[in-house]
């Protein structure tokens, strides 16, 4: 069947905005992600600031308390720190070996302790 120059033509322009609507698509998808990772390392960074905060809080309480007491970590502060690590294994893609070590520099530098309870570190590291 032969087509008229008319036909081409149309052809030609639905094509090409087929093209351009798929093409806004792609690059609204890519702006919505970017917006995303822009969100999600923004939390990132309040979470660590907060974390920082309360390190040098605890450390200058460590000096005026010869003698402090273990820091105990509330549920609510162990349910931020859960969250916190899932956050990150998801958006940096930790692989599972690497979860508890992960897991233990969290919650060291969240507490400013040495030593941290294994079974905090099995509960934030459960699937």
């Amino acid at each position: 069947m032969v087509e008229t120059h008319i036909e081409v033509a149309r052809a030609a322009i639905e094509t090409s905005f087929r093209l351009r609507h798929h093409s806004l698509a792609g690059t609204a998808s890519f702006r919505h992600g970017m917006d995303h990772s822009r969100l999600a390392i923004e939390a990132s960074r309040e979470l660590l600031k907060r974390l920082r905060q309360r390190h040098c809080d605890d450390l200058a309480r460590g000096w005026e308390d010869p003698d402090p007491d273990p820091v105990a970590v509330s549920a609510f502060d162990a349910d931020i720190l859960r969250s916190a690590f899932r956050n990150l294994v998801r958006e940096t893609g930790v692989p599972e070996c690497e979860w508890r070590h992960l897991a233990e520099s969290l919650v060291r530098e969240y507490v400013g302790c040495e030593q941290v309870d294994a079974g905090l570190l099995d509960w934030i590291t459960h699937k």
